[in-house]
């Protein structure tokens, strides 16, 4: 029987796999970075927007539940499905850490031998990625991509995911003005949309840890796009509204920058 594109939106049930079974919450930031970045130093959490005020919230530690996903996966995806994965991003990060400290690009994490592309290594960094972007789905009530949640599961090893790393806009802003501060952020989920229908035709999101951003996005096959718009069409339909009203108020440059998206896209 062949493998559907999608499986519908159960909140009962895991985002990654479809278990009903000892659902648990997903942090949105590691808690292990978090502890890196603030240590025992007050965390508070928030949004930016161009509102003359700033208004947050203190949290008591970096385990918060103010800090997971609303949507839920299974105890065995988070505690061994997904544990190659999430130590292999610890590693990952580290790395990039000491690149960040020599003043050089973080991209060049690439041209470590560790990285090379199709390796174990390589696959999960991706798989963290694929676990969070299946996680923002999720949140808003989207179908479960199930190419990309087997993907993050270790199911298969057809990555589908697309990562740049960089500087992130935000911090560096504030740098400026403040000096180094601990911060780490999220971009929830863009909808990237066609110019013709305005359906979805790609996810996007972005993870900030200190100073570097994490731009990961997946991009739907024409397949997985037709699966959609016709089994799928309360998402379907939310993504398209989403678009529709970016035509009616597009996106600001200062939003592109903050969200990691390239002036093209």
């Amino acid at each position: 029987m062949r493998t559907p594109f999608f499986e519908p939106y159960q909140p009962d049930k895991c985002c990654l796999c479809g278990s009903p079974y000892r659902l648990t919450g997903e942090h949105k930031i590691k808690a292990s970075a978090l502890k890196d970045q603030f240590s025992n130093e007050g965390m508070v959490i928030g949004e930016f927007s161009h509102s003359p005020t700033y208004r947050g919230r203190y949290l008591q530690s970096a385990k918060s539940k103010a800090l997971q996903f609303s949507a839920r996966i299974c105890a065995t995806c988070n505690n061994s499905r997904t544990q190659p994965a999430d130590r292999e991003f610890d590693s990952f990060r580290s790395l990039i850490n000491h690149l960040v400290k020599a003043g050089e690009d973080p991209h060049l994490v690439f041209d470590n031998d560790r990285y090379i592309e199709g390796s174990m290594s390589y696959l999960n960094v991706f798989r963290y990625f694929a676990k969070l972007l299946c996680c923002h789905l999720a949140e808003v009530k989207g179908p479960r991509p199930v190419h990309m949640a087997e993907f993050a599961i270790g199911k298969n090893d057809e990555n589908c995911i697309c990562l740049k790393i960089d500087y992130d806009w935000t911090y560096q802003q504030f740098q400026s003005s403040l000096g180094q501060r601990p911060y780490a952020a999220h971009g929830g989920l863009v909808v990237y949309a066609d110019n013709r229908e305005y359906g979805p035709n790609a996810f996007h999101s972005t993870l900030t840890i200190g100073a570097v951003q994490y731009v990961f996005y997946s991009r739907l096959t024409w397949l997985e796009r037709l699966t959609l718009k016709n089994n799928h069409r309360n998402f379907y339909n939310w993504c398209r509204d989403r678009a529709i009203d970016a035509t009616v108020t597009p996106v600001s440059m200062t939003e592109r920058l903050m969200l990691g998206i390239e002036s093209d896209e």
